[in-house]
């Protein structure tokens, strides 16, 4: 599955027609000598400029914290990062859509005028502290000089709800009245909201610090969330804290120190990774079901394993290979079981267009 080779930047191979033709005929053994030589005789790109391009100090961490040997094992550590990053954002962009959505068709089923049953102008319906209250207008208005002037057309329910911050759920939380001053029943939505969860007692959510606990799961998706969206390495995680919310008297606790070894960080990044499922499971356990075992998530589960840094480190170059060369199936079979053998990533092309990658599953 993945591969320092996301980035083609370090080296690229074309087999030409004569030898794809003198491989074509050589026995398998011969055949992956053969290959094997090409590879350590293909071009690569200077070092220097990539590592100019991304700059010293941004690689520095890399070589500090992994011992990284050179810098090509340091640019594929970085990749290993940027593709670890990229994975783990696919899945919290599936669990910010779910969120948002269960908290409207729950909020629209209780508040809210305009719209259908389970899309309503709820937010115009509570007492939104001033900072929510600003992300809705937002939506609803554009500013000239100092007035807010309606926007024509008026923005649907839907409309506003897409063009929310991840952070403004989480906060919802705080919100305790509705626009007539009654209190926000928040133990009986929190039930509709996350109906996947152990927690099925209306009395459980009542409580402050169970609700508190749900904020801290939301807001450690948006963290990371957050992390990835500011290019800054997931693996240089400050203290695990537990799942609360400071209160008068109450300060949160630390649960674990900050990594300090690649293992730690390992560790604590599929801790979190758990925990993002689990969040899932909670919103929606039919979308849980059908994320366990997707693609997403085995690529996820890979890459937070010690073998894919390990492959990464090694940071072994894409090879580009044009199909149409292959004059019968027996070279192309060789060539496919020896990328596989040595994970090998390769690009295949179709006389100069791109069919796609391979790239072999670290087991």
């Amino acid at each position: 599955m993945a591969a320092c080779a996301a980035i083609p930047l370090f080296c690229v191979l074309e087999l030409d027609v004569r030898l794809s033709r003198e491989l074509s005929n050589l026995g398998p053994s011969a055949y992956r000598g053969s290959i094997a030589l090409m590879f350590i005789q293909s071009n690569s790109q200077p070092l220097p400029a990539l590592i100019d391009a991304l700059s010293h100090p941004r690689l520095s961490s890399y070589r500090k914290f992994f011992a990284a040997a050179s810098d090509a094992e340091a640019l594929g550590l970085y990749q290993w990062n940027e593709d670890l990053s990229a994975a783990l954002f696919r899945s919290i962009s599936l669990i910010e859509i779910v969120l948002r959505n269960q908290f409207h068709k729950t909020l629209s089923g209780k508040y809210g005028v305009i719209g259908s049953t389970v899309s309503r102008d709820w937010y115009l319906h509570l007492a939104l502290n001033p900072q929510s209250k600003s992300k809705i207008d937002a939506v609803l208005y554009t500013r000239k000089g100092k007035q807010l002037l309606p926007r024509t057309p008026v923005p649907s329910a839907d409309d506003v709800i897409s063009k929310l911050t991840f952070g403004f759920w989480a906060h919802l939380l705080d919100v305790s009245a509705d626009a007539a001053g009654q209190p926000v029943p928040w133990g009986q939505l929190i039930l509709d909201i996350v109906p996947g969860h152990r927690q099925k007692q209306e009395t459980y959510w009542r409580k402050v610090v169970h609700q508190d606990a749900f904020f801290a799961r939301i807001d450690l998706c948006n963290e990371l969330r957050n992390r990835i969206a500011h290019h800054e390495p997931i693996w240089k995680l400050g203290q695990l804290m537990e799942e609360a919310r400071p209160r008068p008297g109450k300060a949160v606790t630390v649960a674990a120190p900050a990594p300090t070894t690649l293992p730690d960080a390992l560790t604590r990044l599929t801790l979190v990774y758990e925990r993002l499922l689990e969040l899932l499971g909670w919103l929606s356990p039919a979308m849980l079901a059908a994320f366990i075992g997707s693609e997403m998530d085995a690529r996820c589960k890979t890459l937070l394993s010690q073998r894919a840094v390990d492959h990464y480190r090694a940071c072994r170059p894409l090879t580009e290979i044009d199909v149409v060369r292959f004059k019968g199936s027996r070279g192309m079979r060789d060539l496919l079981r020896y990328s596989a053998r040595n994970r090998q990533p390769l690009h295949l092309k179709d006389g100069g267009k791109s069919l796609g990658h391979i790239v072999c599953p670290i087991r």
